[in-house]
């Protein structure tokens, strides 16, 4: 039995020196880990100091971006805002419709590319539009010549419109299956 105790002792004293060998091998490993990072980050503080005053000289002689168009697009690469001095024709369903004249604003659009609404400026008015497929839902306009509307549609039928026109204000409402609503009441045949 003392054999064993002994045996058990000599294995622990050579587990001890392999225990101190390997902390103090770790500790060196830490040390110079520590010095490396320290270095790198000097280094970096350093060169970063230097792009410091590269990007400072190139801020203080780029104060404006001129662009014609911004596109802004989704994780798959569909544009979804685009900012633009002209914006080209509406795509709808895939195909492209006309315009009625050039714009210039923010448009926004779903996932599938489809134009649904937008801020943009014409030739002499401005216009906000939320959009379903195919058609404004909601238009908010205004032009230079004394005119802003508001319109609501369901495109089934039923149509919310007000507005001023230099003339006074008007109000129209339609409803499937009754009868315009128009104020001031108009004579049928100078509706809008």
């Amino acid at each position: 039995m003392n054999n064993s105790t002994s045996d058990y002792a000599d294995e622990l004293a050579v587990l001890k020196k392999k225990y101190i060998l390997l902390t103090r091998t770790m500790c060196g490993f830490v040390v110079l880990w520590m010095i490396t990072v320290i270095g790198q980050f000097l280094n970096s503080a350093q060169a970063s100091e230097k792009d410091d005053a590269k990007n400072k000289a190139i801020i203080q002689t780029q104060q404006t971006l001129q662009v014609n168009e911004l596109v802004v697009v989704d994780k798959n690469g569909t544009p979804r805002v685009r900012i633009a001095g002209n914006h080209s024709d509406p795509v709808m369903l895939g195909k492209r419709s006309k315009r009625h004249g050039e714009v210039a604003g923010v448009m926004l659009y779903d996932g599938e590319g489809n134009e649904r609404g937008g801020y943009i400026t014409g030739e002499r008015s401005v216009t906000l539009t939320m959009d379903e497929i195919n058609r404004a839902a909601m238009h908010l306009g205004v032009d230079d010549k004394g005119e802003m509307h508001f319109f609501f549609s369901n495109g089934r039928g039923a149509f919310l419109g007000m507005g001023v026109i230099p003339t006074g204000p008007w109000f129209r409402l339609d409803t499937p299956g009754k009868p315009t609503v128009t104020l001031p009441n108009v004579p049928e045949g100078e509706k809008k």
